[in-house]
């Protein structure tokens, strides 16, 4: 069987084929082809790519068992027209697909080596993989532990006709499911209503479960809502929500001060949180530098530019070999220039 993975990574000690695709599933090999959807502006593939992909177990497991494919998902044509033909959302994306084209199992987000190498040698036995369930769901079978395991996965397929038959089923029959499961399918049900305009349930669901990481997950799909429907108040209401549950979440204060220079509002706030966030994290790591490069935004929007350009120097003495930060300075230190010559920026 072939496998194809979608990874985030550009360690040379990880072998990388020069196949695309098609040529990998034309040469009908029993390795697993995977492929890798992958941005270098991304934390988790970044992540990926330095902890799980670098493991020595990790690259034993890819030498002997992958035929490896990179791709960026979002400055490639390639990776995008793929990306999207996967229907993927989010990356890190790791697809995997079997020598005849089939997709055996996926994977989104960061997972660390031991988490991945279970994954991979899962898929090498076919053991419940999404595709080896599916085909028992296909051909009738409804045993609740069967749609349980099915309903962890489905969600990162963006399937949306499968998504809603598997999380009827688990309503319908709640009393045979775990609470962690029912409250999967009423989520998703919530987040399905608003694609129609429809906020009862999403609120009905924050109503009814008031655990942090409930919360956070509904807050996030009201944000999401908001922000395609451009009603930036009652996006920064939600936001403001969300900082009274999570202001020790540096993840969450990160995002919440990235926003609010893409709003352009609230930016004083959004600097005292940035400086709680950078408060939280121990480790001067590419997470601390993202952090950083956050701060630097929201001083650069005050206009406060020699002092964005000391953070982001520290965020490049952090990720040296990071494009990105340098871009950013070069942006902050053009900004200076212009407001001293009288340019408005």
């Amino acid at each position: 069987m072939a496998l194809i993975i979608f990874s985030c990574s550009k360690k040379e000690k990880f072998e990388w084929s020069s196949y695309s695709l098609e040529e990998a599933l034309a040469l009908n090999s029993n390795k697993i082809i995977f492929l890798d959807f992958y941005s270098d502006n991304w934390g988790a593939c970044k992540q990926l790519e330095v902890v799980t992909l670098s493991n020595k177990d990790v690259l034993n497991f890819a030498k002997d068992n992958l035929i490896s494919i990179k791709l960026d998902a979002w400055y490639d044509s390639i990776g995008i027209e793929l990306f999207n033909k996967f229907n993927g959302t989010y990356i890190p994306l790791l697809v995997f697909l079997n020598n005849n084209g089939e997709e055996v199992e996926r994977v989104v987000g960061y997972k660390n080596p031991t988490e991945f190498l279970t994954i991979l040698e899962n898929i090498i036995l076919n053991k419940d993989t999404f595709l080896s369930l599916m085909k028992k769901f296909n051909a009738g079978d409804r045993n609740i532990e069967l749609i349980n395991s099915i309903a962890i996965k489905v969600e990162d397929h963006n399937n949306e006709k499968l998504s809603q038959e598997i999380y009827n089923l688990i309503i319908a029959n709640n009393q045979n499911y775990s609470t962690e499961i029912i409250i999967k399918a009423e989520l998703y049900m919530a987040k399905s209503a608003l694609s129609s305009n429809n906020l009862t349930k999403i609120n009905a669901f924050i109503d009814k479960y008031s655990e942090p990481i409930n919360l956070s997950n509904a807050y996030t799909e009201l944000v999401k809502y908001y922000k395609i429907n451009k009603d930036t108040l009652l996006e920064v209401n939600t936001y403001k929500k969300m900082l009274d549950l999570f202001s020790d979440k540096p993840s969450f204060l990160n995002s919440y001060s990235w926003r609010m220079t893409e709003l352009n509002t609230n930016l004083t706030d959004a600097l005292v949180q940035v400086n709680i966030a950078l408060s939280h994290v121990i480790d001067k790591d590419k997470n601390y530098a993202q952090i950083l490069d956050t701060k630097a935004e929201v001083l650069w929007k005050l206009g406060l530019f020699e002092n964005a350009i000391k953070v982001i120097e520290e965020a490049i003495d952090i990720d040296g070999d990071s494009e990105y930060y340098k871009d950013q300075k070069k942006k902050i230190e053009d900004a200076k220039q212009n407001s001293i010559s009288g340019t408005i920026w």
